[in-house]
């Protein structure tokens, strides 16, 4: 499910006969429409994962990861533990944990928060950095699922990328045809 090339769409207005991969990103909508989008992906086979920290009319709060999880989505993307420990208890297990990788300091309280809090899925950004940082992360969580994000935007990136991680998540519409 997180493996491979993931389409981040950042459209609103994205059909899911223009998406090729199997597995999408929202990452943004507002309250009033998300719904009608994730039932559209569903119903052409896509598994839906919503980044909770960017749809307009929620908040970073249980009732959000109840509504997301009703809605059918398969799981959330998000930045914050608390929240992220929240859909997981809802069941929704393939959420991803978001680490913007700024410095050495963040890739080591990162590494911290994955191992004491059994992490199971990650997305980093800026994804062209996971080359250098996943191998890190494998050492001390081998079995965390990696999802490179941001900033990836040619076949020789991902090229570079696949060796390190489980899946590269991309707005980049030419790179979604890429076969993993």
């Amino acid at each position: 499910m997180l493996k491979g090339i993931i389409a981040a769409l950042w459209n609103r207005k994205e059909r899911p006969e223009s998406v090729v991969p199997e597995t999408v990103f929202f990452l943004n909508g507002g309250l009033f429409e998300i719904q009608e989008r994730i039932d559209r992906f569903k119903a052409a086979g896509k598994k839906v994962f919503v980044d909770i920290d960017f749809v307009s009319g929620l908040s970073g709060d249980e009732d959000s990861v109840l509504y997301l999880k009703k809605s059918g989505v398969d799981g959330i993307i998000t930045a914050k533990l608390r929240i992220f420990k929240q859909a997981v208890n809802a069941g929704m297990h393939q959420s991803l944990l978001r680490f913007f990788v700024l410095d050495s300091r963040a890739v080591e309280k990162g590494i911290q928060t994955i191992v004491s809090n059994g992490v199971r899925n990650i997305e980093i950004l800026p994804g062209i950095v996971a080359a250098k940082v996943a191998p890190k992360i494998r050492v001390h969580a081998p079995e965390t699922t990696i999802v490179a994000a941001g900033l990836i935007d040619s076949v020789e990136e991902i090229e570079m990328l696949k060796n390190h991680v489980d899946g590269v998540s991309t707005s980049s519409t030419a790179l979604w045809t890429y076969r993993w």
